[in-house]
């Protein structure tokens, strides 16, 4: 650590100090008394609910307990008892027992809770009642009680009332499901005869009434579970009447979380002896520590507003010391002789460090501006070098173009020998363009193709040639008359003596700002490439003059980086490339010195 630090700039130390030993001790304080306080409020949170949650189960309770009441007081009503003890002979009586039943029971029915009841009906003495399916309550008769869903729990529970969630009574095609207190009558002259089923179903609405104390936790869910965590009501439309509820099943009363979804849950549970139901409250914690999470951001708040102050001091401590030490550290690293620096001086100031800056500024723009005016005679001798390669290379090109002339004129007529003169004053007047150095792509190529013609016309198409120019690539510059001693090469050396089986393919492209003009050809000679390239870096003298020419022409406009080079075609043949900045202006590169 002390190495480290030792190695760091005056900056980078002041900036390592503060983290260390002032912005982390903060930050760290800041979250281990949030999670606390975090912690005390879903725990404080959690008791408050679980009374409330206890005293909610009560009154639920309460309301089994009317419902046992109720069923009681029908179960030892004398019109029950007698009614559904009275052996009957004829279909007349039976009838009259079940509508005295059927009036007497309706009653007790609201347009919520509806009191029905079961009796056993193996002989089909009663077939004329309608069933369950169509009447949503009152008398039943049932062939098979076994085939009812909650025949056995209620049978098991021998006259005590049980709760279930059953499927409701009449037309139910989407089987909505509905609550009911379920109980076995029992004959009160004979203990151990059962009457019949008593059922009330329905009861989810005053049980979901008794929900109202939750009503101020709007992210709250309530429901109200069976011992197999079934729901028998529910304050949330999440969880409807008989689906299940992911709920702890060694849990029997207390606080704990689960996370569902990515949500963490506080569960709040209670579990009744009574009715063996259980209450569950589930709440997001995210809610319970709403009022939490506020003032932590006034915290947050707070703590922004003095890391803003505190780098506001740091800054003015940085600008006023640090800063031009560290500049003129920079300065003193980054300079080299004749590259302008790219920081500016500072207005005037008694700051020591400032001064000291100025003046170092001062002296590398002295020693700058004595660079540049001896790089600018160079480049006066490179354009006088230039120049003298023009004048080499256009009585070359004369030279062979007249002896084409000659040649066509004294084999052919007038006309073919107009159009290679035609030429001739095209290719003349562009390798003197006015006195420019670079001219655009699409001069060159008109340069070049008028060079082709007059080889087609002095070798009698001995030859053929394929033109792939970009048209995006004709408004750039290069320098003139690069193309033609490459062309000519190709010919000479590689398709002159192919008879018809020549080919030669010129293409013209921009890629990634450069400028690549490719010549190839197929020509069936074995070429020496390291030859051509050693030619390119001048290791051979006295050779290849037309190349070395286009070489030294390009690379003295744009740099060593750019230029000709030579590789062997996949099939057969020579291909040469050339590379150039793809410029459109001649003011717009700037060769850096060397």
């Amino acid at each position: 650590m002390r190495t480290m630090l030792r190695n760091m700039n005056l900056m980078k130390k002041l900036i390592v100090l503060l983290i260390l030993f002032v912005v982390i001790p903060i930050l760290v304080l800041d979250l281990v008394v949030a999670k606390k306080l975090e912690s005390i409020t879903e725990e404080q949170v959690g008791n408050a609910l679980l009374q409330l949650v206890r005293g909610s189960h009560l009154t639920l309770d309460r309301e089994s307990s009317d419902f046992e009441e109720k069923t009681e007081k029908i179960m030892i009503s004398q019109e029950i008892q007698q009614l559904a003890s009275i052996p009957s002979s004829s279909e007349y009586e039976r009838f009259e027992i079940f509508k005295t039943l059927d009036k007497y029971l309706s009653n007790y029915s609201t347009n919520a809770i509806r009191y029905s009841m079961f009796f056993s009906d193996t002989d089909k003495q009663y077939s004329f009642v309608p069933n369950s399916d169509i009447l949503n309550n009152g008398i039943f008769y049932a062939t098979d009680l076994n085939a009812l869903s909650w025949y056995k729990s209620v049978s098991q529970a021998k006259g005590k009332g049980v709760l279930r969630v059953i499927d409701k009574f009449g037309y139910n095609p989407n089987n909505v499901k509905t609550v009911a207190y379920l109980r076995q009558l029992n004959s009160i002259y004979n203990g151990e005869t059962v009457i019949g089923y008593l059922l009330v179903s329905g009861i989810e609405s005053p049980l979901q009434q008794d929900f109202s104390p939750f009503d101020k936790y709007a992210d709250g869910q309530v429901m109200l579970l069976d011992q197999e965590n079934t729901v028998l009501a529910s304050n949330t439309e999440k969880f409807q009447i008989g689906s299940s509820v992911a709920a702890a099943a060694d849990k029997v009363e207390g606080v704990y979380k689960l996370k569902e979804a990515g949500v963490e849950y506080m569960h709040v549970l209670h579990t009744s002896e009574a009715t063996n139901t259980k209450l569950l409250m589930r709440v997001p914690v995210q809610s319970i520590i709403i009022d939490h999470i506020s003032v932590q951001r006034l915290v947050d708040w707070i703590m922004f507003i003095y890391f803003f102050i505190l780098f506001l001091a740091s800054m003015y401590f940085i600008q006023s010391i640090l800063k031009p030490i560290s500049r003129l550290a920079r300065i003193t690293n980054s300079y080299h002789p004749g590259r302008p620096l790219a920081i500016s001086m500072h207005s005037e100031s008694k700051n020591e460090i400032v001064l000291l800056s100025n003046h170092f500024i001062r002296m590398t723009d002295r020693l700058n501006q004595t660079i540049y005016d001896q790089y600018e005679l160079e480049l006066k001798h490179k354009e006088i070098e230039l120049s003298i390669l023009h004048t080499q290379i256009n009585p070359h090109l004369l030279y062979n173009t007249l002896e084409s002339v000659y040649w066509h004129t004294f084999m052919e007529g007038a006309t073919e020998s107009a159009e290679m003169i035609k030429d001739l004053s095209l290719i003349m007047r562009i390798g003197l363009s006015k006195g420019k150095l670079l001219i655009p792509v699409m001069e060159e190529m008109n340069h070049a193709e008028a060079y082709v013609r007059l080889q087609l016309f002095r070798y009698e198409y001995a030859f053929q040639v394929h033109w792939d120019i970009e048209e995006e690539a004709k408004k750039y510059l290069v320098p003139k008359v690069i193309l033609q001693p490459i062309i000519e090469n190709a010919i000479l050396h590689g398709i002159k003596h192919m008879s018809q089986d020549g080919e030669l393919w010129i293409s013209v492209r921009v890629r990634k700002g450069l400028i690549l003009i490719s010549v190839e050809d197929n020509g069936y000679r074995q070429a020496d490439i390291e030859m051509l390239n050693a030619i390119l870096k001048g290791k051979e003298n006295n050779r290849g003059f037309g190349i070395i020419n286009v070489q030294k022409r390009i690379q003295l406009h744009f740099g060593s980086s750019y230029g000709l080079h030579y590789s062997r075609r996949e099939d057969q043949g020579v291909r040469a490339w050339i590379e150039i900045p793809a410029i459109l202006d001649e003011n717009e590169w700037k060769q850096p010195p060397a």
